[in-house]
């Protein structure tokens, strides 16, 4: 079972938070920003960020530390945190469902980095793709680094499988900051030998 603690704030979003140039994924809209923290066993702890019922980011590991209100976190994230922490405990778990929508529109993305997403999105568990192959199945097939921007840039990782992407030489790739060896595990997570 996982252990989840919301803390939430309307400004929460600061400058350790935000992800480079333009708008911040994280700046509060109306309802203003909530950091769900949750914990899975061997995983460490990660952060959920919401805007009222819209998932905007999650941080696979919450190692700094949160200001804020303690709070109940909204359903969709309770719900999205235990599939989370489901999946990391090695269940099937789907996420198809989840609207990643709100968080793609924060974070600017463009038509080709959306479609390049959504395309992660259909690699299966226990399967990989190539960013060419992402790239083709997108509709763009002379645009591989533009599914390897997609992955690195893109929300709600988990939740859209970036770690099932792999280069075409069979090599396990970059996995953002948590590096090659958390996408290992990730991919050992669903049976996979991978790099």
């Amino acid at each position: 079972h996982t252990r989840s603690l919301c803390d939430w704030s309307s400004d929460v979003c600061s400058s350790d938070l935000d992800r480079g140039a333009g708008r911040s994924p994280l700046a509060p809209g109306r309802s203003g920003v909530i950091a769900c923290r949750f914990e899975v066993p061997g995983w460490g702890a990660g952060l959920l960020h919401c805007d009222g019922d819209d998932l905007i980011d999650l941080e696979e590991t919450a190692e700094r530390r949160r200001t804020g209100t303690p709070g109940d976190p909204p359903p969709t994230a309770t719900e999205v945190m235990a599939r989370i922490a489901a999946y990391l405990q090695g269940d099937d778990v789907a996420f198809d469902d989840v609207d990643i929508g709100p968080a793609c529109e924060r974070l600017g993305l463009t038509e080709l980095q959306r479609r390049m997403v959504d395309t992660v999105r259909t690699v299966p568990r226990g399967e990989t793709a190539s960013y060419r192959e992402i790239a083709e199945l997108a509709g763009h097939p002379r645009a591989p680094r533009s599914a390897g921007a997609a992955c690195a840039r893109g929300p709600l990782s988990i939740v859209v499988p970036y770690h099932r992407v792999i280069r075409a030489d069979g090599g396990i790739g970059e996995y953002g900051e948590l590096g090659a060896e958390r996408k290992r595990r990730l991919l050992a997570l669903e049976g996979v030998r991978a790099g």
